[in-house]
């Protein structure tokens, strides 16, 4: 059985100990009210819910348009209009 050098495994634990560490004088990267908004927001669980009910409705509405799509059974009201813009273009690149 193979024991791993000791040296190298303790520069690296020194290493990451050393990674924690912050000066006591640094500045915040967030206001003292952001933090106290997100930490207002965190403590809310009904508000996440909402959010992750609210993204689940969207995420299956716009499935359910892109599979419309595909079938070319919703009709846009403006297709007539950008097929014209792009015949347009067409004929200007020729």
């Amino acid at each position: 059985m193979r024991r791993a050098p000791a040296l190298p495994l303790l520069a690296v634990v020194t290493a990451l100990a050393g990674c924690g560490t912050v000066a006591p004088d640094a500045p915040s990267l967030l206001s003292r009210d952001e933090l106290a908004a997100r930490a207002v927001m965190a403590g809310d669980d009904s508000q996440g819910a909402q959010v992750a009910n609210a993204l689940t409705w969207r995420a299956a509405a716009l499935r359910t348009r892109a599979e419309r799509l595909r079938r070319a059974t919703l009709e846009q009201p403006d297709d007539r209009a950008l097929r014209s813009r792009a015949d347009a273009l067409k004929e200007r690149t020729e």
